[in-house]
């Protein structure tokens, strides 16, 4: 195992663990002393287990090296992971929904008994936002949108555990009915942030890209290597945290083969270093002055365009 797969690994099993543990509390917590906020809380931690589990298999997929069936390697197994995690996240949410909705109509309010709700819902705020930070740094160290992923969603456990604490605050001032007004709002939140990860992780399986900057590094890279002329139809595909560029550029149609090729193995290697995370480069070279009907793929212009 490599030491990406270590950090990544060992960031998942902390999550694991973690979140085990205060699922279990919460759960305990909502049940034995009438707290559906703490409840609802405890539920959605309870995914939170099972993601983590996720971005393990997935760690352990997007580790292996590239083969014939898959000659772009299997990072983007972790892409998929984040994908599960929002289905995930969603059904918890919507299953909550609909049961903080009946107990409104219904009224079946409790007062919540003891302090032990508020102690579990406190330590839960601190525990979530340590996972927060750590996940979210570890997340951004490895490029991985998975654990970005994660992370996010245990940024927004923080949101939910501060929404169930007032609830349960304002329940045990003798505003009984907070409490389930809080799990609405818990389980709002829950779908929303399922949303926001769907979305995030359609643009990698697309072959999207939502962050440009990239390919400003392309162009600059192009310019620093003398005799190269037009960089065009640069297309930028991310695969997990690596990432594949295909790039037309001109040369002098003089130049021998040999030449060209020299030019564009400059080019490969001026690109590569301009970020840590592209993997490879395929470059095309093409007489200067040539013309074709090229709809793929970004120039300078389509990029300053776009922005």
């Amino acid at each position: 195992m490599n030491e990406r797969s270590k950090q990544f690994s060992r960031a998942a099993w902390i999550g694991v663990w973690a979140n085990g543990i205060l699922s279990a509390a919460k759960v305990m917590a909502g049940l034995l002393f009438n707290s559906s906020a703490v409840l609802a809380d405890g539920i959605d931690t309870s995914t939170d287990v099972f993601t983590s589990l996720v971005t393990l298999v997935s760690a352990k997929i997007s580790s292996r090296p590239p083969d014939k069936t898959h000659p772009y390697g299997h990072e983007r197994a972790e892409t998929i992971a984040a994908k599960v995690v929002s289905f995930v996240v969603f059904y918890a949410g919507v299953s909550l929904l609909i049961s903080s909705i009946r107990r409104i109509i219904l009224l079946e309010h409790a007062k919540i008994q003891g302090v032990i709700p508020l102690f579990v819902t406190i330590v839960s705020m601190v525990v979530k936002s340590w996972l927060f930070l750590y996940k979210y740094s570890v997340g951004k160290k490895l490029n991985s949108s998975a654990l970005i992923a994660d992370a996010l969603n245990m940024r927004n456990d923080i949101l939910i555990s501060s929404t169930v604490l007032f609830g349960v605050i304002l329940n045990k001032f003798g505003i009984w009915w907070m409490d389930s007004v809080a799990a609405l709002v818990v389980s709002i939140m829950i779908v929303r942030t399922a949303f926001n990860i769907f979305r995030e992780t359609s643009y990698e399986l697309m072959d999207g890209m939502q962050d440009l900057e990239i390919y400003e590094q392309i162009f600059e890279a192009v310019r620093s290597v003398e005799n190269v002329k037009n960089p065009h139809k640069v297309r930028v595909r991310q695969v997990g945290y690596k990432y594949f560029v295909d790039i037309d550029i001109e040369v002098d149609p003089s130049f021998t083969v040999q030449r060209g090729h020299e030019l564009a193995t400059r080019v490969k290697e001026a690109i590569i270093a301009k970020n840590d995370r592209i993997a490879d480069v395929l470059v095309h070279v093409e007489p200067a002055g040539n013309i074709e009907q090229e709809p793929f793929g970004l120039d300078q212009e389509k990029l300053n365009s776009s922005r």
